[in-house]
């Protein structure tokens, strides 16, 4: 069976006690998105013996076509030991430990500030924040603090940034920087959330079926500005 079978067969009574969850593909989904994803990936192994469960909360509005596993963790067992399929006691403690551990989580990132909160306060390890200009420039811009978002560009274009260490990451870097980076230096709001929005449908387009029947198209706080 597929990641996408066994969640439905294995962790069924996940859905019935948590209306606010969803199965999309391989992925456990808290909806509705709006410009924040909160989900967990059960990636199966060894011909569908085991999964290794990851979570993450990140944001909607950049041009990647995939949900970003940096800004989360893996979700571990108590005690050594693999998520096996087919252990009679693994979907309670699954189900218990997701709701313990990744479930406050995700009701607590409701929002891009609440997402900003969450980073600041409860840091990951291995997962400086600071440091991801990529990512914080279309964070910072949706949120409408643009005095951040265009520091943040700055130390992309003069390559004060992880990512621009040569052959890394120039693509990446430009399909952020050059669409944005003029809407961010003439102020234009309303350019900023039509380039943020169309981010957000083209990634919408590139993921399994089940996160667009959540996805909820709402205005960016940007927008307020205007």
């Amino acid at each position: 069976m597929s990641s996408a079978q066994l969640i439905k067969k294995h962790l069924a009574p996940l859905f019935a006690r948590h209306t606010d969850l969803v199965a999309a593909g391989r992925w456990i989904v808290m909806k509705p998105i709006r410009h924040v994803m909160r989900g967990i990936v059960l990636t199966t192994w060894n011909k569908g013996e085991y999964f290794l469960p990851q979570w993450a909360v990140t944001h909607f509005c950049e041009p990647v076509g995939h949900f970003p596993l940096n800004w989360g963790d893996r979700l571990y067992r108590d005690s050594p030991g693999l998520w096996l399929w087919d252990d009679p006691d693994m979907p309670e403690y699954f189900m218990s430990r997701f709701e313990r551990v990744v479930l406050p989580v995700f009701r607590s990132v409701e929002t891009l500030d609440d997402l900003v909160a969450y980073l600041a306060t409860k840091p990951i390890p291995n997962r400086n924040f600071e440091i991801d200009e990529l990512r914080g420039v279309s964070l910072h811009a949706a949120r409408g603090d643009l005095n951040t978002a265009r520091a943040k560009l700055d130390d992309l274009r003069h390559g004060r940034s992880l990512w621009c260490m040569p052959g890394f990451a120039e693509a990446e870097v430009a399909s952020v920087v050059e669409p944005l980076g003029p809407l961010l230096d003439k102020g234009d709001r309303a350019g900023i959330a039509q380039q943020l929005a169309a981010w957000e449908a083209m990634r919408i387009a590139k993921l399994p079926k089940g996160f667009a029947r959540i996805w909820e198209p709402t205005p960016f706080p940007v927008e307020a500005g205007t």
